[in-house]
């Protein structure tokens, strides 16, 4: 009987040990049957070793024990499959927003940044460290050289980083674009036709022309 009983504890732990597997590493169901092997052997020690031998306290304990254990471990092995590195490569499950953009909350404090001043703490060449406020950011610039304590604007974010441009530079970039555009006009000035020609014709020797002078010019 204690024989029986060792076997049926050996058999139930390396049958639960398959099926786990079987959900984890897919096996074209070999190991299902090598599980499903356990089990069997499992139950048929327990009927000869304790049905048979009148204990069907430890019996019937088997039976619903097997009957709560199995549905347990099938349901547990799929539920934390599917949240396993490995399960997510093997399912191809869609990630969270967070997990596809880990730094997707510092981005947002980042760009929150966009046209606020700061200072300089490093020489930027063209990448340092800005202050704004009292906290201090790695940023770069556009490929600028920019002194240590020059005071600059937040033009934009580039991954982790903020991207600055001096405050001057900026300034003179926004007076620019905000003037208006003026056109030039090619002004003609009015000119006095039959005064002309009365001048032209003083200067020729008074020959007049051919032709008539249009009055209405």
């Amino acid at each position: 009987m204690d024989n029986y009983g060792l076997i049926v504890f050996l058999a139930v732990a390396l049958g639960t040990g398959l099926l786990i597997c079987e959900v984890f590493i897919p096996s074209g169901g070999i190991l299902s049957i090598g599980s499903i092997l356990c089990f069997a052997v499992a139950t048929f020690s327990a009927w000869r070793g304790w049905y048979q031998a009148g204990d069907t306290t430890w019996w019937w304990s088997y039976v619903f024990g097997m009957i709560l254990l199995l549905p347990t471990t099938i349901s547990g092995a799929v539920y934390i499959f599917p949240r396993t590195t490995y399960g997510k490569a093997v399912l191809a499950i869609p990630q969270s927003l967070e997990e596809v953009t880990p730094f997707l909350k510092e981005e947002a404090r980042l760009t929150s940044l966009i046209n606020s001043h700061g200072q300089t703490s490093t020489m930027f060449s063209p990448g340092g460290m800005v202050l704004i406020g009292h906290e201090k950011f790695h940023a770069e610039s556009e490929g600028v050289l920019i002194d240590a304590g020059t005071d600059v604007v937040v033009v934009g974010v580039r991954g982790n980083r903020l991207i600055v441009m001096s405050a001057e530079l900026h300034d003179s970039i926004a007076q620019s674009t905000s003037s208006p555009k003026t056109s030039a006009v090619n002004k003609v000035p009015n000119v006095d036709l039959d005064q002309n020609i009365t001048s032209a014709n003083a200067t020729s020797g008074g020959d007049p022309f051919d032709f008539d002078v249009p009055q209405n010019v």
